[in-house]
């Protein structure tokens, strides 16, 4: 599994095919989670995933904004 931080962004991708990676990519997506991050999936926009599939092979991260 890769981590890669992009200013206030987490980007992650895992091997769909490889068991370990994809159990590393599981627990990081419910970490994250629980903080409060929303998950997305990047295709020609981003897309707000709320459960984790391995297929997915990649995933990206947004803190929510404080403040009103």
């Amino acid at each position: 599994m890769n981590i890669t931080e992009e200013g206030k962004q987490v980007h992650i991708t895992w091997r769909s095919d490889d068991e370990k990676d994809v159990e590393r990519a599981e627990e990081f997506f419910a970490k994250f989670a629980k903080q409060f991050w929303i998950a997305a999936k990047k295709d020609s926009g981003y897309r707000r995933v709320l459960e984790f599939k391995p297929e997915y092979g990649e995933l990206w991260f947004f803190p929510l904004v404080e403040g009103g």
